[in-house]
C-alpha cells in the first residue's frame, strides 16, 4: 500500500466520514423541508466559490447553450448548486419519503407504464439521469409494487460509501455496483426478470460516442445492449423538482422503440442516440436540475 493510500484510509477518509455523519444526523433532527432549505442555501452559497467545479459547470454550460450569456450560465449554475445541496440534505430523510404517500410530496404521471412493466412477464429497464433527486424516481417505481434493482457507482471513501448505501436501503436493498462483478450480477438479475434502473448521463471512456447537445459524448451503452438482448421495455423516467422545495413530479414515458433492423452495433447506436436525445430534452427543459459539474465531454475544446 502506498503512503498516499495509507494516509487516505487511516486519516483523510475517516475524518471526511465523521464530517458527513455529523451533517447527516444533524439534518435528521430537523424537518425534511428545513433540511432541504439548509442544504440548498449552503451549496448555492459555497459551490460557486469552488473554482474548479464552478469553472467546469460554466464550461459545460457554454458547450450546451452557446446562445446564452455568461450571466445566464451563472444563473443556471447557481440553481444547480441549490438542487445538489437539497439532494444531499434529502438523503437524511429518504425514510420519510419512503413512508409517505406519493400525493403528499410527489405527483406521478405515466404510472400506467410501470404497471404494464409489472404485468408483462419480461425483465425491464428504467432510464434515469443525475437530474433533480433521482432517488425519488426509484421510490416511485417501488411504490407501485414493482421491485427494483439500482446500479450505483461506489464512492471513493469506503466509509462514506457505507453511509450512502445505508441511506439508500430506505429506497431499495437491491443494489448492484458498477464493476466486473456487478456486471455478472446484472446479467443474472435480468435473466430472472428483474427490473433495473440505470443512470447513463455521465461520461464513460470505454463507451460509444453518441451525440449529446450536438457534440460526441462517450456514453455507457449497457442499458441499450440489455434492452436489445432481452427485447424488454426501456422506460425513460424524469423527475422534476418544483423550484426551491422538496416537492416533485415524476414522469414515466412510453418505452423507447427498439430498432429491429441492421447489425447489433447499428441498432445499439440508434437506440443510444434516442437515449441521449431523451436526456438532452429533459436538460433543456430544466437545466438547473442537471449535474453540470461532471466532465461529460471530456477535454474537448469549446
Amino acid at each position: 500500500m502506498t503512503p498516499r493510500r495509507l494516509f487516505k484510509l487511516s486519516i483523510a477518509y475517516p475524518l471526511e466520514a465523521i464530517a458527513v455523519a455529523l451533517c447527516h444526523y444533524g439534518l435528521k433532527t430537523i424537518s425534511l423541508d428545513r433540511s432541504s432549505d439548509v442544504g440548498g442555501a449552503v451549496l448555492r452559497t459555497l459551490g460557486p466559490l469552488y473554482r474548479p467545479l464552478q469553472g467546469l459547470a460554466l464550461s459545460n454550460l457554454a458547450k450546451a447553450f452557446p446562445e446564452k450569456s455568461l450571466t445566464e450560465h451563472q444563473e443556471i449554475a447557481y440553481w444547480m448548486w441549490d438542487n445538489l445541496g437539497r439532494i444531499v440534505a434529502e438523503y437524511s430523510h429518504l425514510d420519510t419519503f419512503a413512508s409517505m404517500q406519493d400525493s403528499s410530496r410527489v405527483a406521478v404521471i405515466g404510472a400506467e407504464h410501470v404497471e404494464a412493466a409489472r404485468e408483462d412477464g419480461l425483465p425491464g429497464l428504467f432510464l434515469a439521469a443525475h437530474y433533480a433527486n433521482w432517488e425519488i424516481a426509484a421510490l416511485s417505481v417501488i411504490k407501485r409494487n414493482l421491485p427494483l434493482t439500482q446500479i450505483y457507482k461506489a464512492a471513493n471513501n469506503p466509509f462514506v460509501n457505507y453511509m450512502v448505501r445505508r441511506a439508500q436501503r430506505h429506497v431499495t436493498r437491491a443494489l448492484i455496483p458498477k464493476s466486473a462483478t456487478g456486471a455478472k450480477h446484472l446479467l443474472r438479475a435480468m435473466s430472472q426478470q428483474a427490473h433495473i434502473m440505470m443512470m447513463v448521463d455521465q461520461r464513460m471512456d470505454n463507451g460509444i460516442a453518441i451525440p449529446f447537445f450536438g457534440r460526441p459524448a462517450m456514453t455507457a451503452s449497457a442499458i441499450g445492449r440489455l434492452a436489445l438482448r432481452y427485447q424488454c421495455p426501456l422506460i425513460p423516467t424524469q423527475v422534476i423538482r418544483f423550484k426551491g422545495t422538496s416537492q416533485f413530479e415524476v414522469r414515466f414515458f412510453k418505452p423507447l422503440d427498439l430498432p429491429q433492423h441492421g447489425t447489433m452495433e447499428e441498432r445499439l447506436r440508434a437506440l443510444m442516440t434516442d437515449v441521449n436525445h431523451c436526456i438532452e430534452t429533459w436538460v433543456r427543459e430544466r437545466p438547473d436540475l442537471w449535474l453540470w459539474i461532471h466532465s461529460r465531454w471530456g477535454k474537448e475544446p469549446c
